[in-house]
């Protein structure tokens, strides 16, 4: 895939939005329009209700933006709703092995009961690293020291990390996380998909409390 499919999503804001958002979503909430402010999936996701897939790569620096809204995010959406991320790979550097780490984090994760969304889960030890080192544009000399900069990040083994990659689930994940450029048919990173089928077209969100706000919405929905 090269790098000019994949283009960064550019109008997300950072900012204190949590009593701002409460007060958005019961005073001024209003329906989405289809075709408008998301689409509808030809392909669906499969994955739960409730859930949101976020498409998205630790080199791009709007989905680094993003690793910092999204705590905001999940402080605001129903604790039962799922978050899913699924690390593709791009023309970034290292891309392929970020996936492998990600994909291990996530299986680690699943094993030990934590989500993705929680500060403490592997998932976001590993990927916070990653946006770190490349928003200080840190140089790795080879494959195996960028590998084992997210492996520190979360304190395993590379022994544990091997084996942990040949096992089938992570092996799926890694299949379905770069399926889903052609399935849904993304051109933009980050991306969304709610409950597996409702993207949201980013070009249309507003800001921090608009783009919240949405993700909201379509979990009801």
């Amino acid at each position: 895939m090269q790098k000019s499919f994949i283009l960064c999503f550019t109008k997300l804001i950072i900012g204190t939005i949590l009593s701002a958002f409460l007060a958005f979503s019961t005073l001024n909430a209003q329906p989405l329009k289809e075709g408008r402010d998301y689409i509808v999936l030809k392909n669906p996701l499969n994955v739960p209700q409730k859930s949101i897939v976020e498409i998205f790569n630790v080199g791009c620096p709007h989905c680094a933006k993003m690793a910092k809204i999204l705590p905001k995010l999940f402080a605001v959406i129903p604790q039962e709703a799922v978050f899913l991320p699924y690390h593709i790979i791009t023309g970034s550097q290292f891309s392929a092995q970020a996936s492998e780490v990600l994909a291990v984090a996530v299986s680690i994760d699943e094993e030990r009961t934590l989500h993705s969304r929680d500060i403490e889960s592997y998932f976001r030890r590993a990927s916070n690293a990653y946006f770190d080192a490349f928003s200080k544009q840190k140089i790795f000399k080879n494959k195996d020291s960028f590998i084992d900069y997210g492996l520190d990040a979360m304190e395993i083994s590379r022994t544990k990390f091997e084996t942990q990659l040949h096992q089938t689930d992570v092996q799926e994940k890694l299949k379905i996380w770069q399926d889903s450029i052609e399935q849904t048919g993304i051109k933009s990173l980050p991306s969304f998909i709610i409950n597996g089928k409702y993207l949201i077209l980013t070009q249309n969100v507003k800001d921090t409390e608009d783009f919240i706000y949405k993700i909201d919405y379509l979990l009801g929905k």
